[in-house]
């Protein structure tokens, strides 16, 4: 008698990667169940919560603190701007996720680059971290169906690694969408640094400069953290809807706590856990974990048994180890003419001087930003404390918020083992299910790295003739989650292979940031993204 199953294929969250996943094998005709955590959202509720928040600005950092207060907060998945997170290492990990149907991506920046073909030869060309077992040109097919996938808008023909040169990384296509016009302060910006031998580089992004599927041209509306207003920028939850449209079965708020193995490896089910606490087990043929870089292997690491004692995928004892970041530092400055920041996306122009080049035998490679969001609250904050009232404090929020810029570093990484995640073993949620502890540190190349470019962001400050106000050289973190789950051609110190597959369960996929051995100093998504299409390559050949 043949065995019955629930699916042929169940993927465990909901974010981008696992809408990936579930969208091409559904309308492949295959059956997938889609388990998420969190609830659906309504992009008008989000936005309506937002819009009625009474503190929008974060005094400390100035970032949005509406990020994560605009969703949902329910006792079964505590929100991570709480203590959810336990920090125990020397560096603070203070990363921001979503636990909602389309996952984090609909808080995020949407910056959506590739890495670069150096970017995957980390050790063998400047003895660091660690090599991917595939290359650039394995992953360049994957990149352009992703860029289709998740409508990214770029410059054709732009040198992305920062020299000015031939366009680089190579390409096979163009980018799907154009980019959008740069506002002023990024011409006058670029104009001022090009002296000095700084090269602008304009961002490529998930969103619209033109209407693509359902998604209308980008407004400029320069809240794309905590949420688009409109919907013109990419989120998971649009390929969560292409799923369901395609006969996927989407279950949200089911918390999955346990998966289970059989003798000869294969994965046999997984369980979840509703609201109220009842529990619920399902099977299927293969399953996919895309619960992102932190809750994927605290779930890895609570499903021991007696076969598996140290927990599934985790024969090497690398799951939940060499968790990376993109941790960064900042600089405040205070232009002495009127830019006027805040018009369009929050990001678009970074320089990429020291992307890439044999510094990185030394200094880990970085990228600079400019962030195009203007601190209003903050400015009004400072001056009333000073006593500033009336025509004058309208005149000086006025000038300030026109020539007032933040000036952000983004530091590449090592994958180090000490810094990992485990499950806690004092602290349990609603559910009674283990919180997430975090380790975290960063060393001697981080520092020598922060040193370095300290020095670039003063070179950059007198080129634009700016006051620098405020130097922040603490661990910025940037909300970039990678490791934990990283990919490599040898089990004993690696949990899954060139293909996503674990090493210890054939039917076991992990797709995401998580399997990167290397961060490079760029966004990840995109990279999660393509690993996840070439994913569901694999899986349409086997299922």
């Amino acid at each position: 008698m043949s065995q019955q199953y629930d699916a042929d294929l169940i993927v465990i969250g909901s974010g981008v990667m696992g809408g990936l996943i579930a969208s091409r094998i559904a309308k492949a005709g295959k059956s997938v169940i889609i388990l998420e955590a969190g609830p659906r959202v309504r992009r008008a509720d989000v936005v309506e919560t937002f819009r009625n928040a009474p503190v929008k600005l974060s005094l400390a950092n100035m970032k949005l603190q509406g990020a994560g207060s605009p969703f949902p907060n329910p006792p079964h998945i505590p929100s991570t701007y709480g203590p959810y997170l336990r920090q125990t290492g020397p560096v603070a990990y203070p990363t921001k996720y979503l636990r909602v149907v389309g996952g984090t991506t609909w808080h995020f920046g949407s910056a959506l680059w590739r890495m670069i073909p150096n970017d995957f030869k980390l050790k063998s060309l400047y003895g660091r971290g660690r090599d991917w077992p595939i290359g650039y040109d394995d992953l360049e097919p994957y990149y352009c169906q992703a860029e289709e996938e998740l409508g990214v808008s770029g410059q054709d023909g732009q040198d992305e690694s920062g020299h000015g040169g031939e366009a680089s990384p190579p390409r096979s296509k163009p980018f799907p969408m154009k980019p959008l016009n740069e506002p002023y302060f990024m011409k006058r910006v670029a104009d001022m640094l090009k002296p000095g031998g700084y090269n602008p580089v304009i961002e490529p992004h998930g969103r619209a400069s033109r209407p693509y599927g359902n998604r209308p041209v980008c407004a400029g509306n320069n809240n794309c953290n905590p949420v688009c207003p409109i919907g013109a920028k990419y989120d998971g939850s649009m390929h969560i809807d292409e799923a369901e449209r395609a006969g996927a079965k989407l279950l949200e708020n089911a918390v999955v706590y346990r998966i289970e193995a059989g003798d000869d490896g294969k994965i046999t089910r997984v369980h979840y856990k509703k609201p109220d606490g009842t529990s619920v087990a399902l099977t299927a043929r293969h399953f996919v974990l895309a619960a992102y870089a932190i809750e994927g292997p605290k779930l890895l690491l609570m499903s021991t048994s007696e076969k598996y004692p140290n927990g599934i995928a985790n024969s090497s004892d690398q799951v939940g180890r060499n968790l990376m970041g993109h941790t960064g530092i900042s600089m405040n400055i205070m232009m002495n003419e009127d830019v006027w920041p805040g018009q369009g996306p929050t990001e678009l122009l970074v320089y990429l001087n020291y992307r890439d080049g044999a510094f990185r035998k030394d200094i880990p490679s970085y990228k600079t930003k400019f962030r195009n969001t203007v601190p209003t609250q903050q400015i009004a904050a400072g001056l009333l404390a000073k006593g500033v009232m009336g025509s004058k404090l309208d005149e000086e929020i006025r000038r300030q918020s026109a020539r007032s810029l933040n000036v952000a570093v983004d530091f590449e990484t090592e994958a180090q083992p000490q810094n990992r995640i485990v499950p806690s073993k004092t602290h349990k949620d609603a559910l009674g299910i283990p919180v997430p502890e975090i380790y975290y540190s960063v060393n001697d190349y981080w520092n020598a790295g922060r040193d370095f470019a300290v020095k670039d962001l003063q070179k950059m400050a007198k080129l634009m003739n700016a006051d620098i106000l405020k130097m922040d050289t603490g661990h910025q973190d940037r909300q970039h989650i990678m490791g934990t789950t990283i990919m490599g051609d040898d089990p004993k110190d690696s949990v899954v292979d060139r293909d996503c597959r674990t090493h210890d369960h054939p039917n076991f996929f992990i797709a995401g940031t998580g399997v990167m051995p290397s961060a490079s100093c760029m966004n990840p998504t995109l990279t999660g993204a393509a690993l996840s299409l070439r994913i569901a390559e694999t899986l349409l050949k086997e299922i």
